[in-house]
């Protein structure tokens, strides 16, 4: 099997994946509410994470902070991330409360489109050009 094909089957697997949750929110609130729900995934995201995270730091590929300050600006930025992931999950939950899997799914996959459009006006340089370019010389 080539490396494009594999690619794209994987990429089709993520898809489905990631569709597939949707539906399972969706069924898994009729039985806990949406905070307990969110709850629950994130513990168990973080149970599957903790072995990824001791084979990094037994391979040392993970760069740890040296100094007080930048074990500062890691916590602070881990929190803000933190917030503001636990904000999005909470809103999609809660919207999966007054909506289908299928629009949430939707509205969800917007930011496809929305987050270069906020780069854009951020002044990040998009490189569409370049972008494109690079594609197709990988695939040649």
């Amino acid at each position: 099997m080539s490396k494009r094909m594999l690619g794209n089957l994987l990429l089709l697997l993520g898809a489905m994946i990631w569709g597939a949750a949707f539906v399972a929110q969706s069924v898994g609130m009729e039985y806990v509410g949406p905070f307990t729900f969110q709850c629950t995934r994130s513990f168990l995201g973080s149970l599957v994470l903790l072995p990824v995270i001791a084979l990094t730091d037994k391979k040392g590929s993970s760069k740890k902070p040296q100094t007080p300050g930048q074990r500062r600006d890691l916590l602070l930025s881990g929190l803000v991330c933190g917030l503001c992931l636990f904000a999005a999950c909470s809103l999609q939950q809660l919207g999966l409360l007054y909506s289908t899997p299928g629009k949430s799914g939707f509205i969800t996959s917007l930011y496809i489109i929305l987050v270069p459009i906020l780069g854009f006006f951020m002044g990040k340089n998009l490189a569409w050009a370049n972008s494109r370019e690079n594609f197709w010389r990988k695939q040649s």
